[in-house]
């Protein structure tokens, strides 16, 4: 859940950044949004793997999943829209 919501903050921020700055930020923000996908892909796996466990509290793990997994949607679609720009 943590690293979802760090996900999500940082996507915002890089996202008003590069709104302010009309999209000439280039490499710093793409960069970074690699490493935000790749968070988010660390935080879905281990969500996951917390899900699988017996006697825990099913909120934390299934937020986590939705979280991450959202993001990782998001950026993925960001990403390949971006390929054929």
């Amino acid at each position: 859940m943590v690293i979802g919501l760090t996900v999500v903050i940082g996507f915002a921020t890089i996202s008003i950044i590069s709104g302010l700055n009309n999209a000439k930020e280039g490499l710093v923000i793409g960069i970074v949004g690699i490493l935000l996908f790749f968070l988010a892909l660390f935080g879905f796996v281990l969500s996951y793997k917390e899900l699988r466990k017996r006697d825990i509290y099913y909120r934390f793990p299934l937020i986590g999943i939705i979280s991450n997994g959202l993001m990782l949607v998001i950026l993925m679609i960001i990403y390949i829209i971006g390929l054929y720009q």
